[in-house]
């Protein structure tokens, strides 16, 4: 017991460690949620963006943000008031007034929270798009995508995408979206990790999207990649580093 408590310790102070620029959610009209993780995210983004955690541990804390991050995508829908009894009286409390109808996973990295998001919202289409990016250029580029033909109606619709760095891959998934009839205020991008750089770009092309996300990071480095980021998502998620 001493040793578990000790390991979480110094997760947490190590957590301190690596949150250097501070940013509040008021700085991106974009973001929806508050943007100082709890202590509970940063003890689980600790374990995650630690280069020696196990792939084990990098999944069991993937799943512990994402498990959080559905929790901020509740508090972007619309609830109503409904009246219920309880053994002893009857009560006020409050229901879900907004249909999250479909989801979109940036593959193959917005899979990992896809299953997650998938079961909180069973009835959601589930939409694929795959973008690349270019190493050398850190463009994407387009490989594929199969849209439900019901999703231009969509009240709301959740994409799945744990990074987000220069913004060029959202991008080009939100245009995508937008000529398939969907509306910029139904859009929610929940992420772990972002660059402030992708989350203005964002901002300026798409002033009307919702983003939800655990952290924001504090600069893209030469290589356009988040510092101080937590790696490759997908290839420390599925083992192909």
């Amino acid at each position: 017991m001493k040793k578990y408590h000790a390991y979480f310790l110094t997760l947490s102070l190590a957590s301190s460690l690596t949150s250097h620029t501070s940013y509040q959610s008021t700085d991106f009209s974009i973001v929806k949620c508050t943007i100082q993780p709890t202590t509970y995210e940063q003890i689980w983004l600790t374990q995650l963006r630690d280069e020696h955690s196990t792939r084990e541990q990098f999944r069991i804390a993937a799943h512990k943000l994402i498990e959080a991050l559905v929790i901020k995508v509740y508090d972007c829908l619309q609830t109503k008031t409904v009246t219920i009894n309880t053994p002893v009286a009857a009560c006020n409390g409050i229901a879900l007034d907004d249909l999250v109808e479909h989801i979109v996973s940036v593959m193959r990295s917005g899979d990992i929270p896809l299953n997650i998001f998938s079961k909180h919202f069973p009835y959601a289409a589930i939409n694929k798009i795959l973008i690349q990016r270019n190493e050398e250029t850190a463009e994407p580029i387009f490989k594929y995508r199969k849209f439900s033909p019901t999703i231009a109606h969509a009240k709301k619709v959740i994409i799945t995408e744990p990074m987000i760095a220069t913004g060029g891959t959202l991008s080009m998934v939100i245009n995508l979206l937008k000529s398939h009839g969907v509306e910029e205020k139904n859009i929610i991008v929940a992420a772990i990790c972002a660059a402030p750089e992708g989350l203005r770009q964002l901002e300026q092309q798409f002033p009307e999207i919702n983003v939800v996300l655990t952290v924001i990071d504090d600069h893209l480095n030469e290589k356009k990649y988040i510092s101080p980021g937590l790696g490759d998502f997908g290839d420390r998620y599925f083992g192909t580093e």
